[in-house]
């Protein structure tokens, strides 16, 4: 693996303001002092807060590791400390650590530009030696851009002094193999599910009369959102989402019925497909019988109260895993299903939430019932692929093509943030690719370009790991995740666009021919003066055009191209259309 080409060589070591103790090759945690400053309206890049002297005495004083204060806030926020270099160890590269921020950073040192990482919960560094003059106070400044939900550095911030980038970045769980998921999830295609918005009745019959068309899309397996009944203590939209469950053995009669259900199961296994359901094991909706018949099974405060996972989630109550009898019910619960209805796994939402012990036990229990049962866990942290998850949730690809197709990121960001997974997952790890999801606003409203954002979807679905298309994608359907995830706004088969549907039936047709979970994938090009990516994945060599205009170039032994127009100029080079992508083999 190639490493970043700033990555600089000189050796220096670093000393917290206060304390001024010689760095030894121990990281040194950057825990104080922190300031803080909401930036809601965006003016802080224009009043130039990154600023050497600025003045930050309004700023609060705030904690790191830790999420900032206000937990109804989502968008901007910024970050300062100093620090200060001092006592070089001989032999020793130095880097500024960050353990995770959330969701996306840009990092200034003293008024300039240093560096961005995109992507939740992702371990990154800058080589900061050549940056610090020996014995003076240096400024750090972060951005910190939140998607959803509390935002902030929940991971440490430390400087550490290191010799090859790997003693930096490799944490234990990489140095590992993941468990074998089963056989039949690792070349499979995903397709999510929001059964009430899926056809114009929103009942498991609606979707079995639709399921022909999504297999012949190319999916494997469908992964329905949550389908029990929905809370309406404290609900959020007239409807209420999903997420809040008042029943965890039962289906929501707007759907239909068990027996229905069990229907839906059967027809999709005819089909050679297999089928997740969408489990809420943190939190459940407020009139769920469980919090009358056990209020010790919830997170009380130092009142007694039950209180919700955090300020905006108010229309579910958190659930308290220190309790046992709690995790037996859950667990009992999850056989059940499967017993009952035949279905073939799990998607758990915010499984990083729930405690790592609970999922050994949960998948345990759950292969007596069925050995190669599937968990497919909402959470990017690598541990998870060590206690039971099969596979996890790929966001900084997610966040990096975003950035990219919306000009706040350069290719190489995004080849980097791809190469840094090596050192964080357990070899052979599952990753969910996408583009889209239930969780954001729809691709087509963030990147409204029509090749543009097909361009950003075969991206995704020709890397390695396992590509999703959520419900509606395929024909370019537009709108935010609110108000769409707390009412019934019925998705317009009649009214889409076709065509896209039948890109993406090609590509995952090419992708099926080709290439499997055992092909070697590499990025070859990650151009940023031109925004030309391109990559090879198996025998498939994959070009992409995020940029505005027409690229030539030239590409020895190509045989065939499978998808794709690149006609040859006067000069014998392929041209690549703007904001298009090509495959060839």
């Amino acid at each position: 693996m190639k490493y970043i080409s700033f990555l600089l060589l000189l050796t220096l070591s670093m000393l917290l303001i206060s304390g001024c103790e010689s760095l030894t090759t121990e990281a040194q945690l950057l825990d104080a002092p922190w300031v803080l400053k909401y930036d809601s309206s965006r003016v802080g890049l224009r009043a130039g807060w990154f600023d050497n002297d600025h003045d930050r005495s309004d700023w609060e004083i705030t904690e790191v590791p830790g999420n900032w204060t206000d937990d109804d806030y989502d968008g901007f926020a910024w970050y300062s400390t100093q620090i200060q270099a001092k006592n070089v160890p001989a032999g020793y590269k130095l880097a500024i650590v960050f353990d995770s921020i959330d969701d996306n950073a840009v990092v200034w040192l003293d008024g300039r530009l240093f560096g961005k990482q995109m992507g939740y919960n992702i371990k990154f560094f800058f080589d900061i030696g050549d940056k610090l003059n020996d014995g003076e106070i240096h400024n750090l400044v972060l951005r910190i851009e939140d998607t959803g939900g509390p935002g902030g550095i929940p991971g440490a911030v430390y400087l550490e002094p290191y010799i090859e980038e790997v003693d930096l970045l490799r944490n234990e769980a990489s140095k590992v193999d993941a468990p074998a998921p089963p056989e039949w999830v690792k070349d499979a295609v995903i397709y999510e599910v929001f059964v009430r918005q899926q056809s114009q009745e929103g009942t498991f019959q609606g979707l079995i009369e639709d399921l022909d068309r999504i297999k012949s899309l190319g999916i494997d397996l469908l992964w329905l959102m949550p389908v029990h009944p929905i809370g309406e203590e404290n609900r959020k939209g007239s409807i209420g989402s999903p997420y809040s469950v008042k029943d965890y053995y039962a289906v929501n009669p707007d759907m239909g019925t068990l027996d229905d259900f069990k229907l839906l199961v059967d027809e999709i296994h005819e089909r050679d497909m297999h089928i997740i359901l969408d489990f809420v094991m943190n939190h459940s909706a407020w009139d769920n019988e469980l919090l009358d018949q056990h209020p010790d099974w919830y997170t009380q405060d130092d009142k007694g109260e039950i209180i919700p996972p955090n300020a905006d989630w108010h229309d579910v109550a958190d659930l308290n895993y220190d309790n046992p009898d709690l995790r037996n019910y859950m667990i009992e619960m999850l056989q059940w299903w499967i017993t009952e209805t035949d279905i073939d796994g799990y998607r758990f939402d915010v499984a990083e939430l729930v405690p790592n012990d609970f999922w050994i036990d949960a998948k345990a229990a759950c292969r007596e019932v069925k050995p190669d049962v599937f968990f497919l866990a909402e959470g990017a942290k690598p541990e998870l692929h060590l206690v039971g998850h099969d596979m996890t949730y790929s966001w900084n690809m997610w966040e990096g093509v975003m950035q990219l197709t919306q000009g706040n990121a350069d290719p190489s960001e995004i080849k980097r943030s791809y190469e840094l997974e090596e050192f964080q997952y357990p070899q052979g790890a599952l990753r969910m690719r996408f583009s889209e999801n239930h969780d954001k606003t729809r691709s087509a409203t963030l990147i409204p370009n029509r090749e543009l954002n097909l361009t950003a979807w075969a991206f995704i679905a020709l890397m390695d790991g396992n590509p999703l298309i959520y419900s509606g994608q395929e024909i370019g359907t537009t709108g935010e995740y609110v108000p769409a995830l707390f009412e019934k706004m019925p998705l317009n088969w009649d009214d889409g666009d076709l065509g896209i549907s039948e890109v993406m039936t090609d590509v995952l047709q090419i992708r099926k021919e080709h290439l499997s979970s055992t092909s070697l994938f590499q990025f070859i090009i990650a151009n940023n003066d031109h925004k030309i990516m391109a990559y090879k994945h198996g025998p498939l060599l994959v070009f992409f055009n995020f940029s505005d205009t027409d690229f030539h170039f030239k590409a020895d032994g190509v045989e065939t191209i499978l998808l794709g127009d690149l006609p040859v100029d006067e000069t014998g080079n392929f041209i690549l259309s703007a904001q298009h992508f090509a495959i060839v083999k």
